[in-house]
């Protein structure tokens, strides 16, 4: 049996995380995965109800079915993950195990049995959430403040089902009687509590931040067309004042580690700037991502050298609106078509090449690829 204060925490909880939920995130952008997540609050809310009915009558085999809905629930948020992430949701194997515990437990309450059942039971709820932070862990980097909740969460579940096992292992066979699960018991219901709360608060940063698959897909950049013809007229010219630059943010890890997400967009999109704002209105520049701009310029050695000089001061300038001391610099990979020729892939990898060894020397400069550097094939 639950303490009856931690019954009603729990049903007032899952009740206010599954109008939350269906009001806040899946009436205001449906998907596949809200619907899932907003399937497994809605079972969690019914079960933790017939939870503390169970303890009011006293009937074990309602308990026991509401215990495996619970855990359940745990399932479907891990299917939401998957779904979200644009992967095979496997709706069917969290249904179907869910099913299996609904089952199982009320089949064995009473029995002698029933603790071990609950142990494996619990032991593969903790299993799926090892899962269910394995596809966090796939979000990336970018996402981290948003999928840290749930995290943390499932670490603590995967803590809670090997305490099960080491407890049982300690324990031994239980006395004639008793299940031997008082505190697993109390580990379930205090822990249903905190990952509810902590499924809700990523779940729903996650389904208004909107599903990779579901955002507007960007419009086909047109630079290597537009780089590819500039080339070759360049070469049929003989214009040898042409380089491509690879532009990155340096530590843009350990950015996104000291700022929140939306401040390392604010300094992306200000390192976006700055590029634009230096090059001449002539050079042909594309982002790669929040980090990194590749960039076709016309201009000769003299001119270039100045304008990287320009940039990596400006990148460098402290942002008197940046909420932590953090000092921001960039590398820049250089290949002229003097030295690598006028291939653009071949362009792109050597500057991409001096651009990295520019950050291994500390960040905060150029580097440009040298005839010695460039043997030809």
């Amino acid at each position: 049996m639950i303490d009856p204060t931690i019954g009603v925490v729990l049903v007032a909880l899952s009740t206010v995380n599954t109008a939350v939920m269906i009001g806040l995130g899946f009436f205001r952008r449906p998907s596949r995965a809200s619907a899932i997540w907003s399937i497994a609050f809605i079972l969690a809310m019914v079960t933790s109800y017939g939870w503390v009915a169970a303890d009011v009558t006293g009937s074990p085999t309602l308990r026991a079915g509401c215990a495996g809905g619970l855990l359940g629930a745990t399932l479907l948020v891990w299917s939401g993950v998957r779904a979200w992430r644009g992967k095979r949701p496997f709706v069917g194997v969290a249904a179907g195990v869910t099913a299996v515990f609904c089952i199982a437990l009320p089949l064995a309450a009473g029995n002698d049995v029933f603790g071990l059942v609950f142990r494996v039971v619990f032991a593969v709820g903790a299993a799926f959430a090892a899962l269910t932070l394995a596809e966090l862990v796939k979000i990336g980097p970018h996402l981290r403040h948003e999928t840290m909740p749930l995290a943390l969460a499932s670490s603590g579940f995967i803590l809670f089902g090997t305490l099960s096992v080491v407890d049982a292992v300690l324990q031994g066979p239980p006395a004639a009687g008793s299940d031997g699960l008082d505190l697993i018991r109390n580990l379930n219901s205090m822990g249903s509590i905190v990952y509810g709360t902590a499924a809700l608060i990523t779940v729903l940063l996650l389904t208004r931040e909107g599903a990779p698959t579901q955002r507007a897909p960007k419009t086909a950049s047109p630079f290597r067309a537009v780089a590819e013809d500039r080339l070759r007229r360049a070469e049929a010219l003989g214009d040898k004042w042409w380089c491509l630059l690879d532009i990155r943010l340096d530590d843009p890890v350990d950015l996104r580690e000291a700022f929140s997400a939306t401040d390392f967009a604010r300094v992306a999109d200000r390192f976006a700037r700055d590029v634009r704002a230096v090059l001449p209105a002539d050079a042909d520049i594309v982002s790669q991502d929040a980090a990194h701009i590749t960039v076709l310029l016309p201009r000769p050695e003299g001119a270039v050298r100045q304008l990287l000089s320009r940039l990596l001061d400006r990148v460098a300038t402290p942002d008197p609106a940046q909420p932590i001391a953090v000092r921001v610099s960039a590398s820049i990979g250089w290949a002229g078509v003097d030295v690598v020729g006028y291939d653009l892939d071949e362009l792109l990898a050597a500057a991409r090449l001096a651009g990295a060894e520019a950050q291994r020397s500390g960040g905060d400069r150029w580097e440009r690829v040298s005839a010695a550097q460039h043997s030809p094939r």
